[in-house]
């Protein structure tokens, strides 16, 4: 039988694959893939939007990225791969006359995990770069606080629902006034334990 193309086209048997949200994250079905071998899929890495996740229509801006791990029973199960807030609602606290302090730090929990973490602090006015290297090292003094004190369920939570985002925000008052916007933009997971 031929195709529009010319030639025959005999697809190999595909199977629809279900992928699940972590336990961290609710542990509820996402949506589902297709795959010719289901052990292929291992590996591969999916985003979905936070506010799918969680309902909340104000999380629609934040992209998780998901990694699944295992595949069994027409499930594919995931784990936490790191999450990024949209590029536009990042840019749209840019204005002139202030600053943006670009915060980044890699840094461990206490059950072994790494993650690296990108923070973004937007001032009310503009600053010096001494008042910026101030805002930067508070910023690093609650992320290792924070994460010598979680484990890296706890950890990730935290960040994505905006705990950990209002102690940046209250050390970083300290150095200097800040606006709306400032916060953790973006982590990405650098070592699991098993790994």
């Amino acid at each position: 039988m031929s195709t529009r193309y010319g030639r025959s086209r005999k697809g190999k048997k595909k199977f629809q694959i279900m992928v699940k949200a972590p336990e961290l994250l609710g542990g509820m079905d996402l949506y589902y893939i297709l795959a010719t071998d289901p052990d292929l899929i291992k590996g591969r890495r999916i985003e979905v939007l936070l506010s799918d996740l969680t309902g909340d229509f104000n999380h629609q801006f934040i992209k998780v990225k998901l990694k699944i791990t295992e595949v069994k029973d027409s499930y594919a199960y995931t784990v936490y791969d790191g999450h990024e807030y949209f590029r536009e609602y990042e840019r749209s606290f840019i204005m002139r006359g202030t600053s943006y302090v670009k915060a980044i730090k890699d840094i461990e929990t206490k059950d072994g995990y790494k993650f690296r973490v990108r923070v973004g602090v937007f001032t009310a006015k503009r600053i010096n770069n001494s008042r910026k290297k101030g805002i930067r090292r508070y910023v690093f003094d609650v992320l290792d606080k924070w994460a010598k004190k979680t484990d890296h369920q706890t950890f990730i939570r935290d960040i994505l629902f905006g705990k950990l985002d209002e102690e940046i925000k209250k050390v970083a008052r300290k150095v200097y006034p800040i606006r709306d916007g400032t916060g953790i933009y973006k982590v990405k997971v650098l070592k699991r334990k098993e790994e």
